[in-house]
């Protein structure tokens, strides 16, 4: 598994692929191919960022690498449901807005920390994020935007689940260059997170687990 993890902070997303598919035929336990090669990798990377001595390009690299990788193992998976997740995110980016990066990256470093996470991409319209959080039984939609045309989206988004009743089962977090804490205050939402880091203590408090460390 360090190899993984190494080859996975090196970026070298090729090598990461084939390990992968090299330690299933060897059957290895796809959450420990998850929690000792991949999560170990990001997290490295992660805190690495936080102390300066990674750049964002490597990290948006690794976290493509990480959610392609999770598509393969994902049937092994599924064998192996994790009962302690922490909970359930819907995230994407918002109608109109094809940005993808900052969405991925956060993405990721959730499912690290331990939720279930359905990313549903970028140009998500108010309604798929709604349907999503009801067929999945979210504890929480995090929505991203990067143009301050598109932010009227999240506001749709909020209005939304108070018309289906779930505002009080499902909260809201928002995030993105243009997004700041008063504009989430003033559109109902529960949470507002200025980098990954941040949105992962904020999903971590609206879960009922800030006690937990990221």
């Amino acid at each position: 598994m360090h190899t993984i993890r190494d080859k996975l902070i090196d970026c070298q997303t090729e090598h990461v692929f084939e390990l992968v598919q090299k330690a299933i035929n060897q059957g290895i336990d796809a959450a420990t191919i998850v929690n000792d090669g991949l999560t170990a990798g990001i997290r490295v990377l992660g805190n690495r960022f936080e102390k300066g001595e990674a750049f964002l390009p490597e990290l948006a690299v690794a976290a493509e690498t990480m959610k392609q990788a999770l598509e393969i193992l994902e049937p092994h998976l599924a064998k192996t449901v994790d009962e302690d997740a922490l909970g359930t995110v819907v995230i994407g980016t918002v109608q109109g807005d094809i940005h993808d990066i900052g969405k991925s990256i956060v993405a990721t470093m959730l499912t690290v920390a331990g939720f279930t996470v359905h990313d549903l991409g970028i140009d998500v319209a108010p309604m798929d994020f709604v349907t999503k959080a009801k067929e999945e039984k979210a504890n929480i939609i995090a929505m991203s935007a990067l143009l301050t045309t598109t932010m009227e989206r999240m506001q749709e988004t909020v209005d939304l689940l108070k018309k289906e009743h779930l505002d009080q089962q499902v909260k809201v977090m928002v995030g993105g260059a243009p997004v700041s804490q008063q504009f989430a205050d003033s559109i109902g939402a529960d949470g507002y997170g200025v980098d990954f880091n941040q949105a992962v203590k904020i999903a971590k408090r609206l879960t009922g687990h800030s006690d937990k460390t990221t």
